[in-house]
């Protein structure tokens, strides 16, 4: 295939949002309430564009071609490609079908705002930059749109800028996440070291040589590291949570479809050069697990709705991570798409809570009873909360089932800790049903006007509930979109023998009736405490506040303390740097030798008085001395 074969719908993925952007900037910029006409018809182009190419690649038709070189150095290059293959178009579909029903809700949520022109620029921009980094076929390309959505990241969440908390929120999650750019930046350039390029595929093929790499495994834990601070996992998760000071579109955005979502990808796509490396996917697992279930307990004590939503982000992110760490690329993707799609929902339904009590957010004590008068968001939460808890039949079951079914198979304390997190999602998401829609209860204020959002609000919030709990069909495409990807490598590759050598087999684990039985209970469990400690016994969630208990839990068991200490060491540190070494050190020698400079001409000008016999004296006397010195 040449560049002139490519598609039209892998043209119209980046022409269409680009040609979005400059209408809306350079057209609209006098109408700026009209900004989102032509990014919501973006949008529809790249859902439609991104089906063409999924239906493309579903029949066998994925294709790998550079288009232009935008760098050259030497006999070294750089080329701008698209990759179009399985894992990459899966997940394109899902951030195109959600991202646009994410565009459409924030056409009403955001209406009336002084920025509105602004915020829909870079949301879209951020829409595209995702584009851009699921369809890179180097790792060069891909770092390019990784950076452009930890920039649009920082502008969103900061998006209501007057306020403090949106600015420390902002730069607390742009500050760690260049922590982890660092780490993907350095691994980048060690590939180009140990490897000469940085092309996908053929990075692939090298590593299934058996050629001995000694660069790989720092790649490989340098590539994991820029994961943990993208996909906020432990020890790098912390900025997530604060990122709710973003509009809820935002929000929604970046946990369903696009920022937190880059992590688990880029080692989906470096999967090949990762399971190499002896222990790296042991320590991914570990990571997920021990993410996934602190997340899931500390969600459970959350008051803000959306932050109770932000911390359910980073528990599922770590059972992404979980799958990925036992070698699962399938089950990861699959659960990676229907966590698009009821997360999506569940921030939309917070973001029209909020919005029928005309504030930026909720939490537990403005909200109770809801379900009578907001009746449609009731019923889309229901949906999506079914289906984050993983109950039969619903999307969450089949992808958490899968991921439960990995760990079952890995048996010891993986598997122990993925039941426990089945149980503290299930826990958290209904204790979060129960506080919000029913009730209402003594220390809840009841809202008399809150009424249900408009059809704007409510219908893109009902699609994608009625997509998270539909998406367990999509096992069977997942199957073949991911065989699809890898297609073309030397069988036996550590990390792909299911992909590559077992054709005729499921990617997908089948149903273990055990493990299903196993994780339905355990969900059951924590849906029955949700009920327990909120119906039941009304008052509970409201008696251990105020204590250590609720310390305890907000500082995260104490991390959130170690990490604002260890910022303000860093802080100290810079200033004794800049204040001590900087100014008094250097700053110092470098006045203190103008300082000399200036003394010593004085004194010079001093000495010279314009007098002629001095002189000749002084130049008498040089002679003699060096007569006397020739002589000898």
């Amino acid at each position: 295939m040449t560049p002139a074969q490519v598609p039209w719908a892998a043209w119209l993925l980046f022409a269409s949002p680009v040609t979005a952007i400059l209408l809306g900037f350079f057209v609209l910029r006098r109408k700026p309430e009209w900004t989102h006409l032509p990014i919501l018809a973006s949008c529809a182009i790249v859902t439609a564009s991104a089906f063409a190419l999924a239906a493309r690649v579903y029949t066998g038709h994925s294709f790998d071609l550079n288009l232009f070189r935008f760098a050259e150095a030497g006999t070294w290059a750089i080329d701008f490609g698209l990759r179009v293959d399985g894992p990459g178009v899966a997940v394109l579909a899902m951030v195109a079908f959600v991202g646009s029903l994410i565009h459409l809700y924030a056409a009403g949520y955001m209406k009336g705002d002084p920025a509105f022109g602004r915020f829909f620029l870079i949301f879209h921009l951020f829409f595209l930059a995702m584009i851009g980094l699921l369809t890179a076929n180097n790792f060069v390309q891909l770092y390019l749109f990784w950076e452009l959505v930890g920039v649009c990241s920082y502008l969103l969440v900061g998006h209501y800028h007057q306020k403090e908390s949106a600015r420390k929120a902002a730069l607390k999650a742009f500050m760690t996440n260049r922590v982890g750019d660092f780490g993907l930046l350095l691994a980048l350039l060690l590939i180009v070291l140990q490897f000469k390029i940085t092309h996908f595929h053929l990075l692939y093929l090298k590593v299934a040589s058996g050629a001995a790499f000694e660069l790989l495994p720092l790649i490989g834990l340098l590539l994991v590291w820029a994961a943990c601070a993208k996909s906020a996992q432990f020890p790098l998760y912390f900025w997530l949570p604060d990122a709710m000071e973003g509009p809820t579109p935002t929000s929604a955005l970046m946990h369903a479809a696009t920022m937190v979502t880059a992590g688990v990808f880029l080692l989906v796509r470096a999967w090949p050069l990762l399971a190499v490396v002896p222990g790296l996917p042991d320590l991914i697992a570990w990571i997920g697990a021990f993410t996934a279930l602190s997340a899931a307990i500390i969600a459970g004590t959350r008051k803000d709705l959306k932050r109770i939503l932000a911390y359910s982000t980073v528990s599922h992110l770590g059972l992404m991570m979980l799958a990925l760490g036992l070698g699962q690329v399938g089950v990861a993707l699959f659960h990676l798409i229907v966590h698009g799609f009821f997360k999506a929902a569940l921030f939309l339904c917070a973001g029209n809570i909020a919005h029928a009590l005309h504030q930026p957010t909720a939490n537990v004590d403005d909200v109770g009873g809801l379900q009578k008068s907001m009746r449609l968001t009731y019923l889309s939460f229901l949906l999506a909360a079914c289906s984050l808890a993983g109950l039969f039949p619903f999307g969450g079951f089949f992808s958490k089932d899968a991921v439960l079914d990995a760990a079952w198979h890995r048996g010891g304390g993986l598997a122990a800790m993925g039941m426990l997190v089945a149980a503290g999602s299930a826990f958290y998401i209904f204790r979060m049903l129960f506080l919000a829609f029913y009730g209402c209860r003594p220390e809840q204020k009841r809202a008399p006007h809150a009424h249900e959002a408009e059809p704007i609000l409510g219908v893109p919030v009902l699609f994608l509930a009625l997509g998270a709990a539909a998406a367990g069909l999509l096992k069977g495409p997942i199957e073949r979109f991911v065989t699809a990807g890898f297609r073309g490598l030397p069988s036996g590759l550590p990390g792909l023998e299911v992909v590559l050598n077992l054709p005729g087999e499921p990617l997908l684990p089948h149903l273990n009736m055990t493990v299903a039985l196993l994780g339905t209970l355990m969900a059951a469990l924590g849906a029955f405490a949700a009920w327990r400690l909120t119906m039941s016994d009304p008052g509970f969630d409201w008696r251990w506040r105020g204590g250590p208990v609720e310390a305890l839990f907000d500082s995260d068991f104490g991390y959130k303390k170690l990490v604002d200490g260890f910022a303000a060491a860093v802080s100290r540190s810079a200033g004794f740097v800049g204040r001590v070494l900087d100014k008094g050190g250097v700053d110092g020698l470098v006045e203190g030798t103008t300082g000399f400079v200036r003394a010593a001409g004085g004194a010079i000008a001093r000495s010279a008085q314009g007098r002629i016999n001095d002189y000749l004296w002084w130049m008498l006397a040089g002679t003699a001395i060096l007569v006397v010195r020739v002589l000898r």
